[in-house]
């Protein structure tokens, strides 16, 4: 391997590979009808296998706290609940002249910071509701009036949308799942209004409105057409260009098992479909070709090729005026409307003059609770309901949760040694193969860079560094009384990716590499702290191996996790040391502004256990 720091990165590029392939062979093998509406009802289920939501709907308690005059058409200021006391903030489109029911359209914003503000966005709105559709446009979590830290210019939609996913997942909850629900309650209120046709409901949005579209679409059989710009692609492609997204654009499992974003359209056939795409997308569009391809077989074996076509147009990402009139023509075709698909003039609205909520803030309406206030809730109850396990029961049901199986012994390559003149310090290197093409780095400290193999010893140090087990080892100096053996897991020290980046590289950012990463493994429903424990346990099998008597664990900061987790998991006789107590996941689901990475938790594992309780029966030996 050339660069440890591409083997992340090339990792996952082989799962979704080997996913792709897999797909390729199913997708191949659909000839018939019956065989598409079977494959339709796989990945409807797979689909959704995520998604928790409310199990009751609460009422909308709908409220209109104002309007305002258009050109041909009124606006009403809307807030509804999507939960109990958690309100949505809206803009409600009307056209004045009308006869009997309009066709309804929900518009989902995408990544703008302002929302439904937007000019772009209100341009959609304005526009489909002079052709004759009733427009109701949301503001997504985080984005126009429902910031949750309003008071933070700094953290943006993107990252608090990611802030919020690493502390729900913990709980066995997730963004994608509360931007979903958020749509499926639009369209509740879409239908309540007199004024719509419910034959003829339409959803779109651009970008991570794209993907809202995309994925409301594929779980809510209400709508009848739907049209997504700049989401569809594969996540494939995704992967392979190393590009990070959302919270809400990872559906937890749905890329497992031959799973692929096309399935969220596939799920929805044969239900009139507009993919819209740009040429110079960063969602690549060879990707969305790849897909469109793939879901016109399903639509031709269900005998409705016509009611699914793509347009892309010529520019770069954004729902250009290219791909707005190709949308206002789609709609026009498939609700009948009379109107071109020309966009006409429009005059819009300032963000002051459509805000729906006490000062521009949802979190200021009266008796309202927070995306916070329900994080921590859930998070209290799924504790409550934790199961009493015996530790050998815990044991078993944890290597379940972390996917880990047997531990064989690994191979491993003697790499060039390092040595760190100011500390003083050699470091004999050695790549310990975890996995097939996984390779993490193991150190072995001394004067000199001396060993061209694993030494047996009567008793050493594993250490299990926080990010980089060399700088901190040399930070520490040289340990006289026993060897010291440093071991990186995945993802840290020399393996740290390379790439991935929008921007300052950080490990601990809400929206930076290992983000990424994690992303990707909870798409595959696998588990990155898993692989992680499991390379620690690797390493306690090898040093065994090779005649290592005694091994004391030590480790630091995050690397406390997989290392507690190791010690409690292996079956080799350690002597595992813990200078303090690891924080526990509880606590970082209920601090509003935690930093542990979404890698070091693992999905719903406070269903199952915690951290404080894991370290209770490591020191008791248990």
């Amino acid at each position: 391997m050339s660069n440890f720091g591409d083997l992340i990165q090339e990792y996952y590029v082989r799962k979704f590979r080997a996913n792709s392939a897999q797909r390729k062979a199913e997708i191949d093998g659909l000839k018939t009808a019956a065989d598409a509406k079977k494959f339709i009802a796989k990945v409807r289920a797979r689909i959704v296998s995520g998604y928790d939501f409310p199990a009751k709907r609460c009422p909308l308690n709908p409220r209109i706290t104002g309007t305002l005059d258009g050109d041909g058409f009124t606006v009403e200021k809307v807030i509804f609940d999507s939960r109990p006391k958690f309100p949505v903030t809206g803009s409600f489109f009307v056209p004045r002249k009308r006869k009997g029911k309009v066709p309804g359209v929900l518009f989902l914003c995408g990544h703008a910071q302002e929302g439904r503000f937007s000019e772009t966005y209100q341009a959609v709105m304005i526009s489909l509701c002079k052709k004759g559709c009733a427009v109701l446009a949301i503001d997504p979590i985080g984005q126009g009036e429902r910031l949750q830290y309003p008071d933070d210019e700094k953290l943006g939609c993107c990252s608090e949308h990611n802030l919020f996913n690493r502390r729900m997942l913990l709980a066995g909850d997730n963004m994608s799942a509360w931007r979903v629900y958020d749509a499926i309650r639009g369209l509740d209120y879409l239908l309540s209004r007199p004024e719509v046709d419910p034959a003829r409901v339409g959803v779109t949005g651009n970008s991570g409105g794209g993907t809202l579209t995309t994925l409301v679409s594929g779980v809510d059989d209400r709508f009848t057409a739907a049209a997504p710009s700049c989401y569809i692609t594969r996540w494939l492609r995704n992967v392979e260009n190393e590009l990070p997204v959302d919270a809400e654009q990872i559906p937890p499992f749905a890329g497992a098992d031959g799973g692929e974003m096309a399935d969220f359209l596939i799920a929805q056939a044969p239900r009139p479909l507009l993919i819209l795409g740009q040429k110079n997308d960063f969602f690549d569009i060879r990707g969305t070709r790849e897909v469109y391809e793939e879901v016109k077989k399903i639509y031709a074996l269900l005998g409705k090729a016509e009611n699914v076509s793509l347009f892309v147009g010529p520019t770069n990402h954004g729902y250009s005026i290219h791909n707005r009139e190709a949308a206002y023509g789609f709609f026009g075709k498939f609700f009948k409307l009379k109107a071109d698909a020309k966009e006409p003039e429009n005059k819009y609205f300032t963000g002051a003059e459509l805000a729906s909520a006490p000062g521009g803030r949802s979190i200021d309406v009266p008796g309202s609770l927070t995306v916070n206030d329900y994080i921590r809730k859930r998070t209290l109850e799924v504790i409550a309901k934790r199961p009493k396990l015996s530790p050998a029961e815990l044991r078993a049901a944890l290597k379940k949760q972390l996917g880990i199986g047997d531990v064989p012994v690994p191979t491993y390559r003697q790499l060039r040694g390092k040595h760190d003149f100011e500390a003083k310090m050699g470091f004999s290197r050695f790549g310990v193969e975890t996995e097939d093409q996984l390779i993490c780095t193991m150190y072995l400290t001394d004067e000199y860079c001396s060993w061209n193999h694993i030494p047996a010893l009567p008793k050493a140090e594993l250490y299990i560094p926080h990010q980089s087990a060399q700088a901190e080892l040399a930070k520490r100096g040289l340990v006289r009384n026993h060897k010291v053996f440093g071991f990186d897991y995945r993802g840290v020290g020399e393996s740290m990716p390379d790439g991935c980046d929008q921007g300052i590289r950080d490990f601990f950012a809400y929206y930076r590499f290992d983000y990424h990463y994690a992303s990707l493994a909870l798409l595959r429903h696998e588990s990155m702290l898993g692989r992680r424990v499991f390379d620690v346990l690797s390493a306690i099998k090898l040093l065994k191996a090779w005649g290592v008597e005694e091994i004391m664990l030590t480790s630091s900061g995050i690397g406390q996790i997989p290392a507690l987790l190791a010690a409690f998991l292996t079956d080799e006789k350690i002597t595992p040391v813990f200078g303090e107590r690891v924080r526990t996941w509880r606590e970082h689901a209920l601090s509003p502004r935690d930093m542990l990475p979404q890698s070091m938790g693992d999905y719903n594992i406070l269903a199952l256990t915690d951290l404080d309780e894991i370290q209770d029966l490591v020191e008791a030996g248990k």
